[in-house]
């Protein structure tokens, strides 16, 4: 029996550091804007950009990846890759590099927005419960994220408060139209996500059926 509770509690406390790896936005905004962060940082030291440019108006797009909101650059590079889209990733070597979507200004990320006519910024949050939170002003494609995430067996919902990305400013409702869709996944889901081959790209195809 005491072996059986080691055995559970080795597991609860796996479990419990694989989410605390993903928790995601650990503090608060070091710069207020990219301009700032690039006076400080230095690109290939604390930071890398990653830009993938296609004929297609779909723009996908991971602002806090890397070490930031852990996951993020691999879904959206996985997204963009399957469905020739558009990618720009911004890849924290170090973690406190986060910059609110409203204030994430880089030109070469601005540029290849305005450009498109559907954009997908995908996220990072908190939370033990295998979710994503779905925002923007984009409120079809909204709704279809929702629907396709739901068909492939996860959960989503409508995205309310800090996670909404609904402001004018956020850089997914900055292109050609006007609008588009933010994604914040779950320390948990993105957990899962990292261990499970199949449930990534069960989630990936997911986001492509929703963007076709």
């Amino acid at each position: 029996m005491k072996k059986l509770r080691l055995l559970t509690l080795t597991g609860f406390l796996a479990m419990l550091l694989s989410c605390t790896a993903f928790t995601g936005t650990a503090r608060a905004d070091i710069y207020d804007n990219f301009a700032q962060l690039k006076a400080h940082e230095k690109i290939g030291v604390d930071y890398r950009v990653r830009q993938t440019f296609t004929d297609s108006t779909t723009m996908i797009l991971a602002i806090h990846g890397g070490n930031i909101e852990r996951e993020t650059d691999d879904i959206a590079r996985a997204v963009a890759r399957k469905g020739g889209y558009d990618c720009y990733e911004f890849i924290g070597i170090s973690s406190g590099l986060h910059l609110t979507s409203t204030h994430f200004n880089d030109p070469a990320a601005l540029s290849m927005v305005k450009r498109s006519t559907k954009t997908l910024s995908v996220h990072g949050c908190r939370g033990n419960q295998a979710l994503t939170h779905v925002g923007g002003q984009d409120k079809v494609l909204r709704a279809r994220v929702i629907k396709e995430l739901k068909a492939a067996g996860f959960t989503a919902k409508i995205a309310e408060g800090s996670l909404g990305g609904y402001s004018d400013a956020n850089i997914c409702n900055r292109n050609a139209v006007g609008k588009g869709v933010q994604i914040e996944l779950t320390a948990a889901l993105r957990s899962q996500l990292a261990g499970s081959q199949a449930k990534f790209d069960r989630y990936v195809s997911a986001l492509l059926k929703a963007l076709d």
